[in-house]
């Protein structure tokens, strides 16, 4: 895979992110896309609104594993905690997406708390977080 981030704009990828994933879009929302120049096809997208002056909301959508391995999160981790500054980062995730809630667990995200019955009737709304301390996908300054 040859992968390709761009800025997500707005009126381009919503169509392809409302497909993927029911995220509504706010006045603060913003993202990166990830396509793969071999084929053109949209294969990862980060979603982010809810900025605050320390955090944001995440939503990640990956459809083709490979980005994870081709610097997808690099670009992303990099894009919120360097380029906006922010030292954490948050997820909500249905209680009953386990793929999501087992890959957030992999790249870093702790799980901060269960909202009860949040998404709906018996399925509770995971609060995960990423503080920057914790994310393995930033270069790590060298000791002089």
């Amino acid at each position: 895979m040859n992968l390709f981030c761009r800025a997500f704009h707005g009126p381009a990828d919503w169509g392809w992110v409302n497909e993927q994933m029911g995220v509504l879009r706010v006045e603060d929302t913003s993202g990166i896309i990830g396509i793969d120049a071999d084929t053109n096809e949209t294969v990862a997208a980060c979603i982010m609104d809810n900025w605050t002056r320390n955090s944001v909301q995440a939503h990640l959508i990956i459809k083709n594993s490979m980005a994870l391995r081709n610097g997808f999160l690099e670009e992303i981790f990099d894009y919120m905690y360097n380029v906006k500054g922010v030292n954490r980062i948050y997820g909500l995730v249905p209680g009953d997406n386990v793929k999501a809630l087992k890959i957030n667990a992999h790249i870093g995200f702790t799980e901060k708390m269960r909202l009860d019955d949040a998404w709906e009737e018996g399925i509770d709304y995971v609060v995960v977080e990423m503080k920057k301390e914790n994310c393995n996908y930033l270069p790590k300054l060298e000791a002089a």
